[in-house]
């Protein structure tokens, strides 16, 4: 079932049948079949590991950072020495690299359709002996053996695999090990209208490829496929709009944040019409 979140994270339950009702740390219900998410925009806190891996945000806006601290820190939630875990799409490698860095003795892998290379790789792999990198196929980790793996991770990563959310849920529960957990960093959320505006004007201009904004149904089906707990990071209700504005100007950053906090924490059914999530699935 996973811990309780501290008192100062409001979290929704949603319900397949469309009710949503706000909980605390208190009174918390007991899960049954029919809640499917949990939803909050988690407390800001310090953490030194997750903050460390920032370098591999890349050229994402400053205003995205309390997101991405939030998902590096999922990802350190545990210790992960003697740990197997997985990062798919991957790309260049650099978070699994930041990763193996953060814990030594982990076994990391990195899998892309494409097998990461290149000098600045070849000094990672030498100066890492945990990490790896190896091309695949997010919908086949046949290489893999059942229950071998402690986490699986992607970043930017679950929008491009929107097409067959079910099949990838499965392979991921075959390959991971009892309580093991799947986690999406930075995803887009459809139910946020500029977001949905912003993609269909990119679709028309043929801009998107396998691209798709996700749905909290679609969360709720993976979850179904035998994920014990679904949560759901949501952030940037206002962050997202005022980007531009607030991504070239510290003040208005900083007043954004602190409002988008304050809404998502107190209106609980904002929560729906966040921007970007991170993803965490138990098994």
């Amino acid at each position: 079932m996973g811990r309780a979140r501290s008192a100062g994270n409001a979290i929704m339950q949603c319900h397949s049948s469309g009710v949503a009702r706000l909980r605390g740390e208190t009174n918390v219900p007991r899960k049954t079949p029919d809640m499917a998410l949990e939803l909050y925009h988690p407390k800001r806190k310090a953490d030194t590991r997750a903050e460390a891996m920032l370098p591999a945000v890349g050229g994402f806006p400053p205003s995205d950072r309390q997101l991405f601290v939030a998902g590096y820190g999922e990802l350190c939630r545990i210790d992960l020495s003697g740990r197997r875990v997985l990062e798919i799409c991957g790309g260049f490698g650099k978070l699994a690299g930041l990763l193996a860095e953060t814990f030594p003795a982990a076994e990391v892998i990195g899998l892309d359709l494409y097998q990461a290379s290149g000098p600045e790789i070849d000094a990672r792999l030498k100066r890492l002996s945990g990490l790896s990198y190896v091309a695949g196929d997010a919908f086949d980790l046949s290489r893999f053996a059942d229950g071998s793996i402690d986490l699986v991770w992607g970043q930017a990563a679950l929008h491009h695999l929107a097409h067959d959310t079910e099949k990838l849920s499965r392979e991921v529960l075959r390959v991971l090990r009892p309580g093991g957990r799947l986690v999406f960093i930075f995803e887009p959320l459809g139910h946020n209208w500029l977001v949905a505006a912003i993609r269909a004007v990119r679709m028309a201009r043929h801009e998107v490829g396998d691209e798709s904004n996700l749905y909290f149904s679609q969360f709720e089906r993976m979850r179904d496929c035998g994920f014990s707990r679904c949560e759901v990071q949501v952030f940037n209700f206002l962050g997202y709009p005022l980007k531009a504005l607030s991504d070239h100007c510290r003040f208005i950053s900083t007043a954004v944040q602190r409002l988008d906090r304050w809404l998502l924490r107190h209106c609980p059914r904002l929560l729906r019409y966040g921007a970007n999530c991170n993803v965490i699935f138990t098994q």
